[in-house]
């Protein structure tokens, strides 16, 4: 995984969510994130944040990112209205991530109902249950989906957090 490619599903999260509109995007990642997409140390920030943003010139556009004054190790990462607007025309979100986001969204919808939704997909699912309440799952075959979803069942009903395995495994960690 890399950060063009999470930025990518993230755009496409957002327009399954919202629609699609051509306005810059914005998403926040912690700086263990950050170094896990750019595969580098944090030391090597410096030089790795311009050498992607000089790679995505001719993709994404003019990327920004920039680390938050006020909260030191998490970074705004800018997806601008060019940038979404070539995420639309040439990527569509996989069936996987369609469904999850019309699933997650129904009314009575429970964390079983999730997993079974995750099954029809493949049977090879991995399930760890914080507790009765929240759980967190994800696929076997990473073609399938990459990441982890951290599923809570509230009296609101479902809602998620999605992670690379790299960031779910050091959160659930610290």
């Amino acid at each position: 995984m890399n950060l063009e490619r999470n930025l990518i599903d993230n755009v496409l999260e957002c327009e399954l969510k919202l629609g699609h509109e051509e306005k810059p995007i914005s998403f926040y990642y912690p700086v263990t994130s950050l170094t896990e997409l750019l595969h580098c140390e944090e030391k090597e920030l410096a030089s790795a944040i311009p050498e992607f943003l000089a790679e995505e010139q001719n993709r994404l556009g003019n990327v920004r990112i920039k680390e938050l004054p006020k909260e030191k190790g998490r970074y705004e990462v800018t997806v601008p209205a060019a940038g979404v607007k070539w995420v639309h025309e040439n990527f569509q979100p996989s069936e996987f991530m369609s469904r999850f986001v019309t699933e997650i969204k129904r009314p009575g919808n429970t964390l079983e109902d999730m997993v079974e939704l995750f099954r029809t997909f493949s049977p090879d699912v991995e399930v760890e249950r914080a507790d009765e309440e929240e759980w967190a799952l994800s696929f076997m075959d990473e073609e399938i989906d990459p990441y982890v979803y951290h599923i809570e069942q509230n009296e609101f009903g479902l809602e998620y957090h999605r992670f690379t395995k790299e960031a779910y495994r050091k959160t659930m960690e610290g």
